[in-house]
């Protein structure tokens, strides 16, 4: 298919090529198009509407990119194409497309060579497509007078992309990123590589990333980046099940091949379990029950009032909710956030049934894992809508650092203090809590040494399997598998989401003060002297006003 004859554009196709810079659909349905077919290549074509991610990326200021996706969810072909627009659209424009191993990197090579070029106005845009010593596909055609050079290339980045380095460029993407053994230095020596100009016109200097959910912190980490630096970074995750080109029978086949505890994984590409650093995976496993799925499944399914259930790609459960038991005693816990599940600073809410507690394992009967759009009040609403509806014996938020006073402001408001009761009513939904029996919402404080007390009281209760909650929430055990101390220190910003892990070490710690419970004769020798420590900062972290006092004695005693 190499040409050595160097194609000249008619008039039509260099208009076409100016609106495609807008729309790259244009482009690709043009240049792609074999003969007797109705269209070319389309971009997000035959995608659901929430799983369009191509054009997003192909179009995107951001200069980084993540997307992680099931496996059939488009992301070779997709970041393929849009590199041909960018290469037919962009002068003396480089693109480089780089895998842990050189067979990966030659997908794309064949995809772009064989299905698009073949047949079609884009192969006759091929100056040059050799295999060896690397695939790579040349394009050169004249747009009036002027030659247009523009190069794909494929290769392995073994050795952290060392062997690239004399590669200058302007888009380089790493497929499969999540299975390079050190993903962060080939970022730093690919990213160096795409600065400058070149004849007159600054590189696009863009850098994405796109694998299969694999357990790799760093892939994560720079996923997460996109909440924090929203202009900077664009992060997406793609179910297969977006991709309507997958037939629902090769989507059956795959999910027998798959073995069904990946399947989250690997079809809704949700972000995998850890390595259990510090929470210990058996003993997390040992806290989830798996009848507790069906016993909510079937309450939604038969509309039974009370119940509630709701997921997102991605995440997985993301709220759930149970009846309030006749009799039953409830805790709330909060980790406040503005973000959306399942990335960083995202709200968290857990409702605890706290009973007969030791006796029973305390067993969380409603969770919320939200999305606030970069406003608190989603977690508000949701919040006071817990309260009014479970009417708990204690309700704690985070209250450190951005979030430090929360509870106080939030008490102020409840309490119709210093608020116009409209504004009061209006923020908070409308919802009634007149039949809240204790309106009070403590603080929890992580700062300084303090966070070791929470984190030790949820390694403490998971150890003697003290919590129990419905297998099917995938976000709360892939948070704590994931978790580990080293990434989570004041001198750099953690690079883990862990919004649930510091709801849920809240909810042990304020257990372990509120009843004055301590799991007994913990198997490891290090936990007594972790029991000591919580001892020792339990009364400094959190004091129980003396209102909170008297309601404790008056429900258990």
């Amino acid at each position: 298919m190499p040409r050595k004859t160097i194609a000249h554009l008619t008039d039509q196709e260099i208009e076409i090529l100016k609106s495609g810079i807008e729309d790259p659909n244009l482009v690709l349905n043009y240049f792609t198009r074999k003969t007797g077919e109705e269209s070319g290549f389309q971009l997000d074509e035959n995608f659901t509407d929430d799983g369009k991610w191509q054009e997003m990326v192909c179009q995107a200021s951001q200069k980084r990119i993540v997307v992680i996706g099931g496996f059939g969810s488009g992301k070779t072909r997709g970041v393929g194409a849009a590199a041909v627009v960018f290469c037919l659209t962009t002068k003396d424009f480089a693109f480089m497309n780089a895998a842990p191993v050189s067979w990966q990197s030659e997908l794309m090579y064949k995809f772009v060579k064989d299905a698009l070029a073949r047949g079609t106005r884009l192969g006759d845009l091929v100056y040059n497509a050799p295999k060896t010593p690397y695939p790579m596909i040349e394009f050169r055609f004249y747009v009036g007078n002027y030659l247009m050079v523009t190069t794909m290339e494929f290769m392995s980045a073994e050795k952290n992309a060392n062997n690239i380095l004399g590669w200058e460029g302007d888009w380089a993407n790493i497929d499969e990123a999540g299975l390079l053994d050190d993903l962060g230095t080939t970022i730093t020596n690919l990213g160096s590589r795409m600065r400058g100009s070149i004849n007159g016109r600054p590189r696009l200097a863009r850098l994405s990333l796109i694998s299969n959910s694999w357990d790799d912190p760093e892939l994560w980490y720079r996923y997460d980046l996109a909440i924090d630096l929203p202009n900077d970074y664009l992060s997406r995750t793609i179910s297969t099940r977006h991709n309507l080109n997958v037939t629902p029978d090769q989507l059956r086949l795959m999910l027998k091949d798959i073995p069904e505890e990946e399947h989250e994984r690997f079809i809704e590409g949700s972000r995998p379990e850890g390595k259990g650093n510090y929470f210990s995976k058996p003993k997390v496993h040992a806290c989830e029950d798996e009848d507790y799925n069906a016993y909510i499944i079937d309450g939604v399914k038969n509309d039974v009032p009370g119940y509630g259930l709701s997921t997102i790609y991605g995440a997985g459960v993301v709220y759930f909710q149970i009846p309030r038991g006749d009799n039953h005693h409830y805790m709330i816990l909060g980790d406040p956030g503005t973000g959306n599940a399942p990335n960083r600073n995202a709200p968290v809410l857990m409702l605890w049934d706290v009973t007969n507690f030791p006796k029973y394992k305390m067993s969380l009967a409603a969770f919320w894992w939200g999305a606030g759009n970069g406003s608190i009040t989603p977690f508000i609403r949701q919040l006071v809508r817990f309260m009014a509806e479970y009417d708990p014996i204690f309700t704690g938020v985070d209250a450190t650092g951005p979030q430090k006073n929360t509870n106080e402001l939030l008490n102020l408001f409840l309490q119709g203090k210093r608020v116009d009761p409209k504004l009061k009513d209006e923020w908070i939904g409308g919802i009634d809590y007149s039949t809240i029996t204790n309106l009070h919402i403590g603080g929890l404080d992580f700062s300084s040494g303090k966070k070791n007390a929470y984190l030790i009281a949820g390694r403490l209760y998971i150890e003697a399997s003290l919590m129990v909650w419905p297998k099917m929430i995938t976000g709360v055990r892939s948070q704590l598998t994931n978790y580990d101390p080293a990434k989570d220190t004041g001198t750099q910003r953690s690079k883990l989401t862990q919004d649930i892990v510091a709801c849920l070490c809240m909810s042990a710690h304020a257990a372990r003060l509120w009843f004055q419970v301590s799991p007994e004769n913990p198997s490891q020798a290090d936990l007594n002297q972790a029991i000591t420590l919580l001892d020792t900062k339990a009364d400094r972290t959190m004091r129980l006003v003396g209102e909170e006092r008297n309601l404790r004695v008056t429900v258990r005693g």
